[in-house]
């Protein structure tokens, strides 16, 4: 049942529009402005933090029950444990910080429990010196408590080719 309610809070959140006035090609904010605008704030305390390579900081972000479905294996991380390990492993791999640029970002919210979803560009030089670029597309799923945001879902992924089965990592907006 929680399932079902989930699945139709993201089919109306995802169909109401939505969006940001700080990103480009952006859509009017949805539903609650004050918790959009909260929400627009705990995504950039997430974006500080994650280029700054923080994990402590962008894991006290998250709910411990976090559910997050990511590029990387394995399918799905579950809690804060898991999903700490993936941070640190994917951040490990880069020299310096790493940059983010957030676009056609939308945000919406009603009541406790609110949405964000756009496209991602992680760049960065990587420890063997290479440049790393890679635009991603990303959804999370918010539930206010104790007065604060917290994100209890992550998607992130990558469009795939279906018949060779490969990613399509060069794609950009």
């Amino acid at each position: 049942m929680k399932s079902l309610v989930l699945l139709i809070f993201i089919l109306i959140a995802l169909a109401s529009g939505a969006a940001n006035g700080q990103t480009k090609d952006a859509a009017p904010a949805n539903g609650d402005d004050v918790a959009v605008k909260e929400i627009r704030g705990w995504l950039d305390r997430w974006t500080k933090a994650f280029a700054a390579k923080d994990v402590d900081a962008i894991m006290a972000l998250y709910a411990d029950d976090v559910i997050a479905y990511d590029v990387v294996p394995p399918l799905q991380y579950a809690g804060k444990t898991e999903y700490r390990t993936d941070y640190l492993q994917f951040l490990s791999q880069y020299a310096d910080n790493v940059k983010v640029e957030v676009r056609d970002l939308h945000v919406g919210a009603n009541g406790d429990l609110g949405y964000a979803t756009g496209l991602e560009l992680l760049s960065g030089v990587l420890k063997n010196g290479h440049k790393s670029e890679l635009w991603v597309r990303f959804t999370s799923l918010f539930r206010k408590s104790g007065g604060r945001w917290l994100d209890f879902h992550d998607h992130v992924s990558v469009p795939a080719d279906i018949e060779s089965g490969k990613a399509m990592l060069e794609l950009k907006p």
